[in-house]
Formats: C-alpha cells, structure tokens, sequence
C-alpha cells in the first residue's frame, strides 16, 4: 500500500482544525483533514447552533402559550417536533455545505474516514465510503472530541437514555422527559421542552442546579423553572433504572426525605459531555464525535 506524505494533517475537523487546516492550506501548505463523521465539527451539527436552533422554536411556542397576555387571541396551538426537527436539519445543510465550500476555497483537503497510528507520524484511514489510506505527515494535529458519559448505574446503559445529539433528533414529543445533570445543556432542554408541551422532570445529585454558578444565580433559575412547570429533584442519588428510554423507564432514587420511584412515560436524557483522551486520542482517532446515550 503506498503512502502519501503530507505537510499537515490533521485528525478532527472540528472549531481548533478546521480554521488550522483552512490558514495552513491558504498559506501554501500542503494539508489534509482526516474527520470520522461531523463535517465541521459537532457545534453546526449536534452541538451550539443547532441546539439554540430548536431552543428559538420552543422560545415561539412559548410566546405562542402566552399571547393572551400581550393581547392576541389565538386558537389552539401544538408543537410539531417533526416540522422543528426539519427546520433544524435545513439548517444543518446549510452549515455543512458552508464547510464544504470553505474547504475547497482554501486547497485543505477533507478525508471523511476514521484515522489510526500505525507509527511514529503514521496513520491508516479507513474510509468511510470504503477502502483504506495511509497518511504520513511531517507534522499531525490533534482535534480531537467527547461523548457523552455514563455513570455507573444499574441500568442506565442499558436503558440506552438520550443525549444532546438524540434529542435533536426526535420527531415527536416526549410525554415526561427525565433529564439527568443540571449542567446548562440538560437545562436547556429540559426548558425547551417543557415549552414544546411535555412533563419535564430534572434530577441533579448536586445541591443546586449549575454547581459552577453562584448560589442566587442557581436561586432565581430554579424559580423560573418552578414558574414553567418544571420539577427539579436536588441533592438525588439514582440507585436505579429499569426499562427503556422510548417506551417507559422508571428511576429508583434516593432524596433527602427518602427513597422514590420516579417514571418516566418516554424519555431519558442524559445530556453531559466528557472527553476521554485515552479512548480518543489511542484508541480510535477522530474529530468531534459525540457518541450518544440517553
């Protein structure tokens, strides 16, 4: 198999190795851009953009839920996940095709496929459309991702809960959604559904919501969730989890006032990101994947 000798090459197209890969390759460098499965990165595909995407769409049908109080009468209005998930896929097209066209523009050539170390500057790139290169590079960047993590409760794995890039995805709306974690993008969600219209129920082991936040800051937002209908259990520890996101789920958990079961009619979302070096960085090479577990 011969090998291809490159200037530099860069594994992950993420924010770090594409603006990398598109001044390298401007500059006159020979570059390439080895990325396993998010053209651009997770921000324009499962991340950032289109999060606050479907966040603006909840943000309307709240202000839709409280016309009355500005003074319009409207009939009555449901949230379509469908349609939301379709305004936020056309986005997404957009923003990879803006990639694409940067990467041409600028002569870094992008290699959709997943990259290992054979050696010292080495790689192997399994093609994603089939068939293998190998790549060696005077100098190889790493921009590498995370995905989402999964503690080590009975039951969880294999609950198979959501995570940011599932809930994305879905195409209706989930009676009660569970979200476990009061980091910022659990809540962000947990807002923006419970304005689409489901039960919304947030379990944090911490004692307040955004554990890096100041105390009155975590005060105030835990009121504006009270005053949205959305429950938020805090300090819980979950003992277990039976059943399976989708369908029913029920959570086994322990409060302060003593152990309850919580059920969830279709959703558990597990949102929190964590990187891994070790499986990212050795194991398997690639750019901003964020494997998903709900």
């Amino acid at each position: 198999m011969s090998v291809e000798n490159h200037k530099n090459v860069i594994i992950g197209s993420g924010e770090g190795g594409k603006y990398l890969a598109w001044h390298l390759a401007q500059s006159g460098q020979q570059t390439v851009v080895v990325e396993r499965r998010w053209i651009g990165g997770s921000c324009p595909n499962v991340n950032c953009l289109p999060s606050k995407n479907e966040i603006w769409s909840a943000k309307v049908a709240d202000l839709v839920h409280h016309a009355t109080r500005f003074g319009i009468t409207l009939g009555s209005a449901s949230s379509d996940i469908a349609a939301v998930r379709k305004r936020k896929r056309e986005m997404v097209d957009g923003l990879i095709a803006m990639h694409l066209d940067r990467y041409k523009a600028s002569g870094a050539e992008l290699v959709m496929g997943e990259a290992k170390f054979t050696g010292s500057k080495m790689l192997d790139v399994q093609l994603n459309d089939g068939g293998t290169r190998t790549l060696a590079g005077e100098r190889i960047f790493l921009n590498l991702g995370t995905h989402a993590s999964i503690p080590s409760v009975p039951g969880l794995a294999e609950s198979e809960p959501l995570t940011n890039i599932e809930v994305l995805e879905l195409d209706r709306l989930p009676e009660h959604l569970v979200v476990l974690g009061g980091g910022y993008v659990g809540l962000e969600f947990a807002q923006a559904y419970r304005r689409f219209g489901s039960r919304v129920t947030i379990l944090d082991r911490g004692q307040q919501l955004l554990a890096n936040e100041d105390p009155d800051v975590a005060a105030e937002l835990l009121q504006i969730f009270a005053s949205e209908g959305i429950d938020v259990i805090a300090p819980v520890e979950i003992l277990s989890v039976h059943g399976r996101s989708g369908t029913d789920v029920s959570l086994i958990v322990r409060t302060p006032s003593g152990e309850k079961t919580i059920t969830a009619a279709t959703s558990l979302l597990r949102p929190d990101a964590r990187p891994t070096p070790r499986e990212l960085g050795w194991r398997s090479l690639a750019s901003s994947w964020i494997k998903g577990v709900t």
